[in-house]
């Protein structure tokens, strides 16, 4: 097949730490193989600071990027909506605006697809950090296969977000994204898994994602328990799981939510991560 073409697509909004932004986009620009376009979607009014960044990276590198401006903070699932239709690539790239990719990721994940032209979703493991960069705590490991990945699925999210290359016409066939503020991208895998698109996971760690208890604190509180019980009811609708599995599954997320936070940082580096040392 002819060589792919690609684009990255980061949203951004004003929460958004410059240092760690410009780190996320400096680890784009320094990738071995390097994307043919950068869609940065602005979700709303962002900082100076950021704006500023976008700004002298723009000037810089004229032809690379493409930068939408959100008129209000929509949240991620929208905003990617928005950056998906602006793409001018079928084969996207996703990027967090505060990760930091791996300078092989690209490459790798190019040169599978390119050998594997039936994958409709390529992602692969992250390493988690906290503080410096350097400082990896833990290793977040995803199912490789498509039969493991549609398996897994059926209970926690089978793919690393921040790690995801997609080709733009599935994703469009399934809808895109839900207007959901929590999960949209663990709905939009059901929803491609569902109808029979093919997944895949690299083994490799090809982002290294900030950890610790800022990511912790996105995991509680009602409003997220209410949005996971919505989302879990959308895969029963859809047949992706079943009501023996809904129940299952929203009345272990209820527990983890309102559990303190000691308990909950105990379970998730105990059972759901791997400690590095122990992977490498």
């Amino acid at each position: 097949m002819d060589k792919i073409k690609f684009s990255v697509l980061m949203p951004v909004y004003h929460k958004e730490n410059p240092i760690f932004f410009k780190q996320a986009l400096e680890s784009i620009m320094q990738q071995t193989l390097m994307p043919d376009e950068i869609v940065i979607v602005k979700d709303g009014a962002l900082t100076k600071e950021l704006d500023n960044i976008i700004k002298n990276y723009s000037l810089n590198y004229n032809d690379l990027f493409n930068i939408i401006t959100l008129a209000q903070n929509v949240g991620p699932g929208k905003a990617r909506n928005a950056g998906l239709q602006a793409c001018k690539y079928n084969y996207i790239a996703l990027m967090d605006s505060d990760d930091i990719a791996n300078l092989a990721r690209f490459e790798k994940q190019i040169g599978y697809l390119e050998k594997h032209p039936e994958i409709d979703c390529l992602g692969s493991n992250v390493t988690e950090f906290e503080g410096n960069q350097e400082n990896i705590i833990s290793k977040k490991v995803v199912p490789i296969t498509h039969e493991e990945i549609f398996k897994f699925g059926k209970w926690r999210s089978p793919m690393n977000n921040m790690t995801i290359i997609y080709k733009k016409d599935k994703v469009l066939e399934v809808g895109g994204y839900n207007s959901f503020n929590f999960g949209e991208d663990y709905l939009l895998f059901a929803k491609m898994l569902n109808v029979g698109m093919l997944f895949h996971n690299l083994e490799d760690c090809l982002v290294n994602a900030r950890s610790g208890q800022r990511m912790l604190a996105k995991r509680v509180g009602w409003d997220k328990i209410k949005q996971e019980f919505l989302l879990f009811y959308e895969f029963k609708k859809m047949g992706y799981i079943n009501s023996y599995q809904f129940v299952r599954n929203v009345s272990l997320k209820f527990l983890l939510r309102i559990i303190p936070n000691w308990l909950r940082s105990y379970i998730y580096k105990k059972f759901l991560r791997k400690k590095y040392k122990e992977t490498i």
